[in-house]
């Protein structure tokens, strides 16, 4: 593992040389020579990968934070399935010199970089290549080591963004996963240390200043731990006072005039992992470990047999009572909820396919009777040859919540999903079916379509080519029909997306819309609606790439049913200088009413983040916002910025001290006026053992 070129100590190990193209299409010649030596040592799995470059000065190399990728680096790395049942994959990835950056991730939910594993990886540049070294153990991957499933793959940004893989994977296979090969000899006898254990202490000095301007400042300290712990058969993860301050803020998304509420991804650690069994999703988001807001503790567990995985959470939320005064409840704040989701999935065949069963509580503690929720859902995820796959979903939910009165308000609400893929190498089309009923109420999950019926139809034409002008291009045509629960019109269009990207890496693509009717609120009022967007990439240099969008749209204002007219434009530069990577974008977004040109809501943001990765693993981050709104139908200013300086040798030992602070303009006080409504200092040490 030492950081240099020399593999004469892994003499003996597994060669594998035959590379096959995956990016941007499986056909053609593999023009990088590449070599990996692999082999099961006593404790990990080893793996070194010789990456060979015709063109060795084009190699983009660059010290990163962990899990980032905002350069569009070259790297090398190992999928792994340790379980082998086709479900999730871990990713780890190394980049020339030495960065890591490690994500799970499955075919239905793609990859979630938030992931972390505990591993080791070395890099360094040669006159023709790079050479990368691993040190993945046994314990860090926490599941048993017999028969897995193994790739690898290597990335090779160029004039396109190259990929090749081992082994050889087919677009013609329409799934992911079950194209990896099947490896096995690794020591069952020495599995590696059961425990991670990882101490930490938290320090915060804050002001919260919105209820009062003269608040004073508090401080508190505190102290916590994560344990995973894991054996042939079971997986357990435990946390107790988790930290998440280095979890970027979310950000508006400026969702202006929408019909549903908005998504905020995961991206808490304790969360994710493990998640694919509890994360699945039909019509709607049975459990969303965001309902989980600020947890005491949490408690996971899962574990897998010959025909079947199952998985377990359950967590105290300090700040549970305040959900459900968010979903209708009264005099709940201040006041802890118990949260529990169970999952179980029996496999059907070696493709992922399976049958899978989930249920929710989550209930007020300290109450009198049962305050709270309770859901239960069964899935079908079928794959039916290698070119259609079948999706189902059937779920329930009843919920009772304490009213103004004293009395419970009592609800039970349904959800069902059906979906019908049918893939091949250049086409592929969907048809879906999805009902919500309106009294349907998740108070473990996430609901964003409600009342509503809906219907849609696509089919869709994609090609790739490794050489000539054209580099990718695809185009669909789809059709949609919303519905309220009683069958009343709301909602039918048709649309056109097409895109495509260039052998420079430049991009371009449209969204084109019309809508025959479009319905409001009131059920009454139609508008014939129609929206086009017009946007593309530039990707070709490490120092400088940007993004940019326009929409137009003609659309109605929800709230007073009237004919508006919709215009956004958003643009974004990012990319690595050295070891710096930013990202800065900026986006404005109008409605107007038609008749007289009266501005409804005018929306602006601009955000920035940005890192500095130093030797010795230290590191600076930065995040930033400012958010504008203005107009007869909203007002008002939100701003926020946070930066820290930290220290991070591995996935788990961490230290770092920062500064955060939001401010807002309440348009609602005598004297409208701007101001900070919290701030603070943050600090934490923390510490990975494992025996």
């Amino acid at each position: 593992m030492a950081r240099d070129a020399d593999l004469s100590t892994w003499a003996g190990a597994l060669e594998i040389r035959e590379w096959g193209m995956i990016m941007p299409d499986d056909k053609g010649e593999n023009r990088w020579p590449t070599t990996v030596h692999v082999g099961w040592g006593p404790d990990a799995l080893y793996i070194a990968i010789e990456a060979k470059d015709p063109e060795p000065a084009k190699i983009h190399a660059a010290r990163h934070m962990r899990d980032t990728n905002s350069g569009d680096f070259d790297f090398v790395g190992v999928d792994l399935d340790p379980s082998g049942k086709g479900q999730s994959i871990i990713r780890l990835f190394v980049t020339p010199l030495g960065g890591q950056i490690d994500e799970i991730g499955s075919d239905s939910t793609g990859e979630n970089s938030s992931y972390n594993c505990l591993w080791d990886s070395t890099g360094v540049l040669t006159p023709d290549g790079y050479v990368v070294k691993m040190r993945v153990p046994y314990s860090s991957l926490r599941r048993r080591p017999g028969d897995w499933a193994m790739r690898f793959l290597r990335i090779i940004p160029r004039e396109r963004r190259y990929g090749i893989s081992w082994p050889r994977m087919s677009k013609d296979v329409q799934c992911d996963i079950c194209q990896m090969a099947r490896v096995s000899g690794a020591p069952v006898d020495q599995p590696g240390s059961p425990f991670l254990f990882i101490p930490f202490a938290t320090f915060n000095r804050t002001q919260d200043l919105s209820q009062d301007p003269n608040a004073p400042t508090r401080s508190k300290t505190q102290l916590g731990a994560d344990l995973r712990y894991a054996t042939t058969e079971l997986t357990f993860e435990g946390t107790y006072r988790p930290d998440f301050a280095t979890a970027d803020a979310d950000v508006d998304p400026l969702q202006i005039n929408s019909r549903f509420k908005v998504f905020y991804p995961e991206r808490r650690p304790f969360f994710l992992e493990g998640m694919d069994l509890l994360g699945v999703q039909g019509a709607q988001r049975q459990f969303f470990s965001r309902s989980i807001q600020n947890p005491l503790f949490g408690v996971k567990a899962s574990g897998q047999a010959s025909f079947a995985s199952w998985s377990v959470l359950h967590a105290k939320d300090e700040d549970g009572g305040l959900l459900l005064g968010a979903n209708g409840a009264v005099g709940l704040d201040g006041k802890a909820t118990r949260d529990t989701a169970a999952a179980m999935k029996l496999q059907t065949d070696d493709r992922g396919s399976g049958l899978s069963f989930l249920g929710t509580e989550k209930a007020l503690m300290g109450g009198t009777g049962f305050t709270g929720g309770q859901s239960g859902g069964i899935y079908l995820d079928q794959y039916l040859g290698s070119e259609f796959h079948v999706l189902g979903s059937a779920m329930s939910a009843v919920t009772h919540l304490p009213q103004a009165d004293g009395t419970l308000s009592s609800q039970r609400g349904t959800s069902t999903s059906a979906e019908l893929d049918w893939n091949t190498r250049n086409w592929n089309a969907a048809l879906i079916s999805q009902a919500t009923s309106p009294d349907l109420m998740l108070l473990s999950g996430f609901t964003d379509l409600q009342g509503y019926r809906r219907q849609t139809a696509s089919i869709t034409w994609k090609e790739n080519w490794n050489e000539g002008r054209l580099s990718q291009a695809n185009a669909t045509l789809r059709y949609r029909h919303l519905a309220w629960w009683n069958s009343d019109p709301l909602d039918r269009a048709v649309g056109l997306d097409a895109w495509m990207e260039t052998a420079g890496r430049l991009s371009f693509f449209f969204n084109w819309d019309v809508a025959g009717r479009t319905w409001g609120n009131d059920h009454t009022r139609s508008v014939a609606a129609r929206s086009l967007t017009l946007g593309g990439n530039w990707r070709q240099h490490s120092p400088l790439q940007f993004g940019w969008n326009a929409t137009r749209a003609r659309t109605i204002d929800l709230s007073s049913g009237d004919p508006a007219r919709l215009q956004t434009a958003w643009v974004s530069i990012y990319g690595t200088v050295g070891a710096i990577s930013y990202n800065l974008a900026a986006q404005q977004s109008g409605l107007d009413r038609e008749g007289d040109d009266q501005r409804l809501v005018r929306a602006r943001e601009l955000t920035a983040s940005g890192s500095w990765q130093f030797p010795y693993s230290i590191y600076v981050k930065t995040q930033a916002f400012v958010v504008r709104y203005d107009g007869s139908e909203a007002e008002g200013v939100d701003k926020f910025l946070k930066g820290f300086l930290g220290w991070q040798p591995n996935a788990f030992t961490n230290a770092y001290i920062g500064w955060s602070g939001q401010r807002r303009r309440d348009p609602g006080a005598i004297l409208p006026s701007e101001r900070m409504i919290e701030r603070g200092l943050f600090a934490k040490l923390a510490y990975a053992m494992q025996f």
